[in-house]
């Protein structure tokens, strides 16, 4: 009987997380189909195409990848970011966005923690991780190739970024139709502060305006991770806090042709060879922080409100 009630409750887990294997981190996003964009009047001219779009089920850190996570990476291996190989990152000083030769993870001009999220890494950076991090854990690397020549095997089991699609889904608690990954209001979920915004904490900071008035989530620039609520599926810090790095080459028009299934952008790089991005920074307006808001940049960019999250592929 007691052997009986554990296989009961085993296949209980199973049906729960849709996921046998789902490591404590990461969470199993069910599949579905929801209309991507942005329907709201402060919409960007590359998120204005509503479109359909069906994912099959994921699953995706629950926080961004932290400080501490990428240094056990760095010192196993030796690894040099590419800001720390010359690429210079540009960082926040003062009220100012600057270029600085010495800034990197390790020095990205505010203190950091190994709780909080990593920053100052670059796209490249971010796919060295996760393919390190899949040969660690047994799994299979998904990428391969050099520069812009990088591909992704999207049925290997490793660690990968999401695809806008995916992250967008997540950022909706499975393609609800809100505005913030919290809902259409203040930063706040069942009560409890749900993001690291541009608030009055970055007000008292950088003397800025343009902030969420009244809230304060008592930092200026990046917390550890997992601080504030989680949004509907469990998801932290999806709005506000840093950028996160996604698979996808970034195209302003790519919303026009993206296919319906498991969209993973454009096939070939445009003239800029740009990556998408989502998500928004600390500092960032308050525009920015809407769930559907895109974002880009070339793939060796390193900045000090830019990371990433983890996402891995279910076959």
């Amino acid at each position: 009987m007691k052997c009986l009630l554990i296989l009961t409750l085993a296949m209980s887990a199973l049906i729960l997380t849709g996921c046998s294997a789902t490591p404590r981190d990461m969470i199993f996003v069910e599949g579905g189909s929801f209309e991507m964009g942005n329907p709201y009047d402060t919409a960007d001219p590359d998120e204005k195409t509503l479109h359909e779009v069906r994912l099959d089920s994921f699953l995706i850190g629950r926080c961004e990848v932290t400080v501490g996570e990428f240094a056990e990476f760095a010192e196993e291996t030796g690894y040099l970011t590419t800001a720390e190989k010359g690429e210079v990152a540009s960082v926040y000083v003062g009220t100012r966005v600057e270029k600085r030769p010495d800034a990197s993870w390790r020095h990205p001009y505010f203190e950091q923690d190994e709780t909080h999220p990593v920053v100052c890494v670059s796209w490249h950076d971010a796919i060295a991780y996760c393919n390190w991090r899949s040969v660690k854990e047994g799994l299979t690397p998904c990428y391969s190739g050099r520069g812009k020549n990088v591909t992704c095997d999207f049925a290997a089991d490793g660690y990968r970024l999401p695809t806008e699609a995916e992250w967008e889904y997540a950022a909706r608690s499975g393609g609800r139709k809100i505005r913030y990954a919290w809902g259409d209001e203040e930063p706040y979920m069942h009560g409890k502060p749900a993001g690291n915004t541009r608030d009055e904490a970055a007000r008292r900071q950088w003397n800025i305006t343009n902030v969420w008035h009244g809230y304060d989530d008592g930092h200026a620039t990046t917390a550890p991770a997992g601080s504030f609520a989680p949004n509907a599926l469990g998801l932290c810090d999806i709005s506000g806090s840093v950028y996160e790095w996604c698979w996808d080459w970034y195209s302003e028009t790519y919303y026009d042709e993206s296919p319906i299934d498991n969209p993973t952008g454009p096939a070939a790089p445009g003239a800029d060879e740009l990556r998408a991005c989502r998500d928004c920074g600390f500092a960032c307006a308050i525009r920015q922080e809407v769930v559907s808001s895109r974002g880009k940049g070339t793939p060796d960019l390193a900045f000090s409100w830019g990371g990433f999250r983890l996402a891995r592929s279910i076959r």
